[in-house]
């Protein structure tokens, strides 16, 4: 009995320190390395030609934004931190509002054949909202999302610096 109870602290233990579990991790910095999560291994389907690139870092995000041409980025947080900070563009599609079918629905509606990054605040939504858009976008070229606090300041700076 002492060592079932033992094993069964262990494993709460385990999974709350290496963030299996549902509540936020607190991003050290930005530049820390995602953790490998099974979302990464999604393929998308063999015939569609698309590019599931998987987990990035915020800094890999950053660089992303600013080389791809016609990227769409998809806010998946809860929309009240949509309205604090965002993305200069980003389309909020804030998952833990909104029906399954209301997400299948606005994931339909993002544009065809343009790359698309996911993002939240931490990486809790957004891995989900990866494999959900594999799922149900497999005419989207390339999908990926950021695995870490994005880098809003530094984007939305550079941002506004370019022609429109």
């Amino acid at each position: 009995m002492k060592r079932t109870v033992i094993t069964a602290l262990a494993l709460c233990a385990l999974v709350i320190f290496t963030g299996c579990g549902n509540s936020p991790k607190k991003a050290e910095n930005n530049s820390a390395k995602p953790a490998t999560t099974t979302t990464e291994q999604v393929k998308p389907a063999s015939n569609t030609g698309q590019k599931a690139l998987g987990a990035i870092t915020p800094e890999q995000g950053l660089e992303y934004m600013q080389k791809t041409k016609d990227l769409v980025i998809v806010d998946v947080a809860p929309l009240k931190h949509y309205n604090k900070e965002h993305f200069v563009g980003a389309i909020s599609i804030p998952i833990e509002n909104i029906t399954k079918e209301e997400e299948t629905k606005r994931y339909k509606e993002l544009p065809k054949g343009k790359p698309v990054l996911v993002h939240c605040r931490k990486g809790i939504y957004a891995p989900p909202a990866y494999k959900r858009l594999l799922e149900v976008r497999p005419d989207i070229p390339e999908v990926s999302y950021i695995a870490g606090a994005p880098l809003f300041k530094r984007y939305n700076e550079w941002f506004n610096l370019q022609p429109h």
